[in-house]
């Protein structure tokens, strides 16, 4: 028997245990079934999950899920993003290993990444993932690595992959270079500085503006627009630098902006990337006057040394004392900062250094095109990927100056001749291993290894071949190639928004180029979470909720559920009420299982009569309208509309209303009614239970376990088929039947709660008069008679001759509360003081409007409770209406 209370923590640790020992969810190849391969988010391994984390990966649990109800073969692996900047910073601080020392460096890498992978997959199985663990993958593993690597010499060999002095987005606190995907602009308030440039011939000046003066040792050019007049004559002329004593060219452009600042501006090598446009553009010279650290150079003379904020301010006090600084205002302007991955933030610089390339800019048509070839849910989140390649300046950056990573496969000599590693020794790390030639097979020089690592997207954009076996495959190997056949391209990639640039676009490229196909079929994105405030969680807004926080107060499932609300690719607020409000609902749910379940105890579905009453018929017509629904929307991955069906079905059509109707039924002496209402129940529940799985794994497999396995026979409710949508059990006129039902008895109800009485009250004598529903009131009366425990119910065909009187006009709460809040005692008081007058503007118009507190209302009818007291053969008696019936209580 379900136990009285609904205890999620104890439910769901018993059943994550089941699942792992009994293997419920292990992976086999079986060629006969349909594949559905999930290309799932490798998470970094900092050692939590948080919010996103659960809202992504419990959107992927329940496709999982879904797909294998529905027959499919789901290849459903889980891995695990090792390399990364986190995990460098974490040993050198906390654990005091330098990089310096290299091997004892990574080792402690390692060693703690293993770590983090422990405790974040306790926190997967804790909300019900049902990944097959066996199929683990870490990107730090040599199997790994060696795919990495492989796909790497591929490029190389077509000549795709190159080594080159370039300017490269530059981190001065991390000191690495960075993918354009890795920085954004943060919308900042700052400075905007005007400043007088001499012209070199004493004929004037040449007035700029711009928000980094500290930049000026580098300027090379001026900028003006061709055909700004202010500007027609010095076009050509030479302006002198003051501080620095230098001459550069006057140069007219149609990129210059004339509407900013002051329409003149100077080229810096390098402020942003317009600055390395205009230097190539006209072979201008390259002047570097920023360190990698994020100090000025001796390029920048007396500034030597000082950070690029102390120089900025340096420079601007001189410029001031020189009268050459003639005005700043304060703006707000995009500053490009170190966005991605680190939560680093520091302002980027522009820096041409010697770095790894792979050329993308020659294939971002090609991408789009494939890209067009997914669906893309929602649609609209292709157009993200495409804008994004359209705006592509440069080939993509791989390598990075870290030391935790995947090595770049490469050897170089001093003349810069690069040796690949063969393809046999795979993985290498050139910083410990010997290159496969002694020396340069070009110059016969003396060969370096190459001692970056790369970017952390080199080694996640391949995760849909390595899910596949790819690499092996490619080796020859029998069962991976069949592996791979059957599970490429993969079925669907779920990821969020913020990374349909890095990982979505990278992935798509490199598998187009690797195999010459798509990556996946679909592609699923949600949105981000934001705090309950609103707002972006942050520790500084103090908004941050952890899972932990929420699992052991209202269990995994209720939080699942605040997950599957979330509307497809838009943010999403975790607010505890709603958590709450899910508990609320599965306690619910758990007490119609454990009500049902003393019925059904000896009920054997084999033995269920083919003919329904009415009611039955109702809610197994809305039940089947709910699994057509219900499949339509998995089928779109799109959760949060059938949730919330799902919820209003079982929490308001089944519990408050089709239990409530057929209780008399179950308890009564009429064993054919019995039965028939045993059979509706059982299919009820039964299906309800199975639509409710995916979403809430544990409670459905509790319940599974204790009504229905010993009947249904599969060892998990996981393993079930889902529901089949019949359109012959879908009926207008029982639906209808069931509508009237319930408002029927609801006017009863609210006729029992309004006298204070309770709702088990015994009704002496209730007559309904009615015309058009005459003959489906008389088919439903027994239900109505029995629901409402009426000894005398008479349905009378044809309409009462009543003299009536309106005594009382209430709101109804079920309307006005949500929409009216506070209003609603002024409301009240409004209505009991102007029966008549609004009984007669609802008679005449449908509606009545007046003021309350300033604030103007308007009702319906369907906003407000109407009583009255009506005289027949003398005696004063209680109606309601419901359509065309008018129900009197005597």
């Amino acid at each position: 028997m379900l136990p009285k209370t609904y205890e999620p923590e104890k439910i769901e640790t018993k059943w994550q245990k089941f699942w792992l020992e009994e293997k419920v969810y292990r992976y086999e190849l079986d060629e006969k079934r349909p594949s559905y391969a999930i290309d799932t988010p490798p998470p970094f391994t900092s050692g939590t999950l948080h919010l996103g984390h659960v809202l992504s990966h419990t959107w992927i649990d329940i496709v999982a899920r879904y797909k294998r109800m529905r027959g499919y073969n789901v290849l459903f692996p889980q891995g695990f993003d090792n390399h990364g900047l986190p995990t460098e910073l974490k040993v050198e601080k906390e654990f005091g290993i330098s990089k310096d020392e290299p091997e004892k460096f990574l080792r402690k890498c390692v060693e703690w990444t293993h770590q983090a992978i422990e405790a974040m997959r306790n926190q997967f199985i804790r909300i019900g993932y049902s990944a097959d663990w066996d199929l683990e993958y870490h990107t730090m593993d040599d199997y790994y690595k060696a795919a990495v690597q492989k796909s790497l010499l591929e490029f190389y060999r077509r000549g795709m992959l190159y080594r080159d002095k370039h300017p490269v987005y530059w981190c001065p606190r991390c000191r690495t270079s960075l993918a354009k995907a890795e920085v954004g602009y943060v919308e900042e308030e700052g400075y905007l500085y005007y400043i007088k440039l001499p012209l070199a011939d004493g004929s004037g000046h040449v007035p700029i503006a711009t928000t980094r003066p500290e930049l000026m040792p580098a300027c090379v050019a001026v900028f003006v627009h061709p055909e700004d007049e202010r500007y027609k004559d010095v076009v050509g002329k030479r302006v002198k630098l003051p501080i620095f004593e230098r001459e550069v060219p006057v140069l007219a452009d149609e990129d210059v902006d004339p509407e900013f600042g002051t329409g003149a501006v100077y080229n810096c090598t390098y402020g942003d990337e317009q600055d390395v446009v205009w230097q190539k553009r006209y072979g201008l010279p390259v002047i570097i006057a920023i360190n990698e650290d994020g100090t000025m150079n001796e390029n920048a003379g007396p500034y030597s040394g000082l950070k690029t904020e102390e120089a900025r301010k340096a420079i601007v006090r001189d410029l001031e004392r020189m009268g050459l600084l003639y005005d700043r205002k304060k703006i707000q302007h995009r500053v490009l900062r170190h966005t991605e991955r680190s939560s680093c933030m520091a302002p980027i610089e522009l820096l041409p250094k010697i770095q790894w390339f792979v050329k993308v800019r020659d294939f971002t048509d090609e991408v789009v095109k494939v890209a067009g070839e997914i669906n893309w849910y929602p649609e609209d989140m292709f157009l993200r990927l495409k804008d994004w390649a359209e705006s592509m300046d440069w080939d993509w950056v791989i390598s990075r100056q870290r030391v935790f990573g995947t090595p770049l496969p490469f050897w170089v000599c001093r003349n810069g001749h690069v040796v690949p590693a063969r393809e046999e020794d795979l993985p290498v790390d050139p910083r410990f291993d010997e290159p496969p030639v002694e020396r340069c097979p070009v110059c016969g020089a003396e060969l370096e290894p190459v001692k970056d690592v790369l970017d952390c997207w080199v080694d996640s954009s391949i995760t849909p071949l390595i899910i596949t076996r790819w690499h092996d495959a490619l080796k020859g190997d029998g069962e991976a190639k069949r592996w791979f056949e059957h599970n490429f391209p993969t079925a669907l990639r779920p990821q969020g928004t913020d990374i349909i640039r890095t990982w979505a676009f990278y992935t798509i490229f490199r598998t187009y180029i690797l195999t010459g196909e798509k990556p996946w079929d679909n592609v699923l994105i949600n949105g981000m979470v934001a705090g309950p405030d609103g707002r972006k969680m942050s520790k500084s807004y103090g908004n941050v909720v952890s899972p932990d926080e929420v699992i052991p107060k209202y269990g995994a499932d209720a939080l699942r559920l605040w997950t599957a609300l979330a509307p497809p690719g838009e943010d999403h607020p975790f607010k505890w009420e709603t958590v709450d409000y899910n508990y609320r609902f599965l306690q619910k749910v758990w007490n119609i299982y454990r009500f049902a379940e003393r019925h059904l105890s000896d009920f054997d579905p084999e033995s269920a009569p083919e003919e329904l009453e009415p009611l039955d018929r109702w809610i197994l017509s809305r039940l089947h309208r709910i699994i057509g629904f219900a499949t339509e929307e998995m089928e779109r991955y799109r959760f949060n509309l059938l949730t919330r069906e799902l919820i209003n079905f079982v929490w308001h059509e089944v519990a408050d209303d089709y239990i409530e109707m057929i209780k008399y039924r179950l308890y009564g002496d009429d064993e054919g009614s019995k039965l028939r209402a045993k059979a509706a129940l059982y299919e009820l529940l039964y299906n309800v239970m199975l639509l409710l799985a995916p979403l809430v794994p544990h409670i459905t497999e509790e319940i599974y376990q204790e009504m229905f396995r010993r009947h249904a026979g599969s060892r998990s409710v996981h393993l079930l088929e889902w529901p089949k949508y019949d359109a012959n059990r879908v009926s207008e006129e029982a639906e209808k039947l069931g509508e009237l039902a319930r408002e029927v008895i609801g006017a009863m109800r609210r006729y029992k709660n309004g006298h204070g009485l309770p709702l088990n009250a015994r009704l002496n004598h209730v007559v309904i008069y009615a015309t058009e529903s005459y003959d489906a009131l008389k088919s439903i009366e027994r239900d109505v008679a029995g629901t409402m425990n009426i000894e005398r119910l008479e349905i009378v065909r044809g309409e009462p001759e009543l003299e009536e009187r309106i005594t009382e006009i209430k709101p109804n709460f079920r309307t006005v509360g949500p929409r009216y809040g506070r209003l609603v005692p002024g409301i009240t008081a409004y209505l009991r003081e102007n029966a008549e007058e609004v009984a007669k503007a609802l008679k005449e118009s449908g509606k009545v409007e007046f003021e309350v507190d300033g604030e103007k209302v308007q009702l319906g009818k369907e906003d407000v409770v109407i009583r009255r007291a009506v005289f027949s053969e003398g005696e004063e008696v209680e109606t309601a209406v419901v359509g065309d019936a008018v129900i009197v209580f005597f």
